[in-house]
């Protein structure tokens, strides 16, 4: 049958009297006048300074120069954003940064980004009786990007970057030359020829979309996707795809199921300079949880008679593929959410399995699973972590991992700081 409409009820409730009485609460004409006005003021105030540090020092031998900090800026709306970031870890030479500006205020979003990353790597070379020589070798990033974004949605967009990358390389010996007693008579520093320079310009397009809900550590509701394409010319010619996909089941309750596909991969011939543009490594704890490389005992776990150490190699490629599945239990959070309401330090339990394999044109992958076999195989992790949120700012994942294809390392546990994916 039919529904009656409501009738008038007896009393008017307190939501009631205050929909019907829309000037209780405002400021009085009296309070604030046209002379008071102040016009809208559009520039860029600082929000956040990270803690600087920052370290100078001297000796015979040169210079050194360590620290670094962030700084953030907006304006009173929103609309624009400006980050800053300086670091410098060694000698002047190894002083880097990072300035990026992200503009909201149009349905057209757009981003400018420059960066100068210097990565420094050293090794010690004693052939040579009565010297002891320390090799520097430097790679420089040089980034300046710009992308614009245009949404489709409230959970869909369209992203587009052009860029432009420059690679290129520096190093250096330091030789000490010393008695019998290890004193030092005589100290040289010379630059050694280096590689040629890689120049690469770029372009992308991707597809986005967001939907979920974030929790105090993790997403625990919807999904998040990212389809990219981009294309790199210059030095070399190659493309990259990018396809990941995560979905996040929570019927209501504490526990949430979430799982992830993810595949990265450069695509063409790299040639002579394959070896100058990283490949990715399957190991990163945002990939799989007990292969990070200062996690390894290359004393035990590489065979001596190897020329390279199996359990690393297989993990190092331009093409990788990764699958990931969790169940998340808050502990600690509040009343609605966590079984502890403890909304200070929130604490999240999760139970995981891991999966990845790495190959690219050179270094094919066999899909099969072992636990024995010393090829380019699928490796895999099982076991469970803590992600704490620190203050709101920081989350932090504790992880005690069984490493599948790693024989005789037995569980291995590591932390490091990021959010759950």
């Amino acid at each position: 049958g039919r529904l009656l409409p409501p009738g008038r009820p007896a009393f008017k409730g307190r939501v009631a009297r205050y929909l019907v009485d829309p000037y209780t609460g405002l400021v009085a004409d009296s309070i604030y006048t046209a002379d008071q006005a102040e016009q809208y003021d559009p520039s860029l105030q600082l929000d956040y300074i990270g803690q600087p540090t920052i370290g100078i020092g001297t000796d015979p031998y040169g210079a050194t120069a360590a620290g670094g900090t962030t700084a953030t800026f907006s304006d009173m709306l929103g609309d624009q954003f400006l980050g800053v970031q300086l670091m410098a870890n060694g000698s002047f030479r190894d002083i880097g940064g990072t300035v990026y500006y992200l503009n909201q205020k149009r349905r057209w979003n757009w981003a400018l980004g420059v960066q100068h990353l210097p990565y420094l790597y050293r090794y010690v070379d004693t052939r040579v009786q009565g010297e002891l020589s320390i090799v520097s070798r430097r790679t420089y990033v040089d980034v300046a990007a710009g992308t614009v974004a245009f949404p489709l949605s409230g959970t869909r967009r369209l992203e587009g970057g052009l860029g432009f990358s420059r690679y290129s390389y520096h190093e250096e010996r330091e030789t000490f030359t010393l008695d019998q007693l290890g004193r030092v008579l005589d100290y040289q520093r010379r630059e050694i020829p280096s590689r040629d320079p890689l120049n690469l310009a770029s372009a992308s397009l991707a597809f986005v979309g967001d939907n979920s809900y974030a929790a105090f550590t993790s997403p625990v509701r919807g999904e998040r996707f990212r389809l990219e394409a981009e294309t790199s010319y210059g030095t070399v010619n190659f493309h990259t795809l990018t396809a990941d996909y995560r979905r996040y089941f929570n019927g209501g309750g504490p526990v949430t199921l979430a799982m992830r596909g993810l595949h990265l991969g450069r695509y063409g011939k790299l040639g002579e300079v394959e070896d100058r543009i990283y490949p990715l490594f399957l190991g990163w704890e945002t990939f799989i949880r007990g292969y990070a490389y200062n996690s390894f005992d290359f004393a035990t776990e590489c065979p001596p008679e190897s020329a390279g150490c199996f359990v690393t190699d297989r993990l190092i490629g331009h093409r990788i593929g990764v699958l990931n599945a969790e169940l998340r239990l808050p502990i600690t959070g509040i009343e609605e959410f966590g079984l502890i309401n403890f909304p200070y330090l929130p604490i999240e339990l999760t139970a995981f399995a891991d999966m990845g394999v790495a190959w690219d044109r050179d270094r094919p992958a066999s899909l099969k699973w072992s636990t024995s076999d010393t090829g380019r195989i699928p490796v895999a992790s099982s076991g469970f972590s803590l992600r704490f949120n620190i203050l709101g700012a920081l989350i932090l994942e504790w992880y005690h991992a069984y490493p599948w294809q790693r024989p005789g390392a037995g569980w291995v546990s590591g932390f490091h700081f990021a959010p759950g994916w």
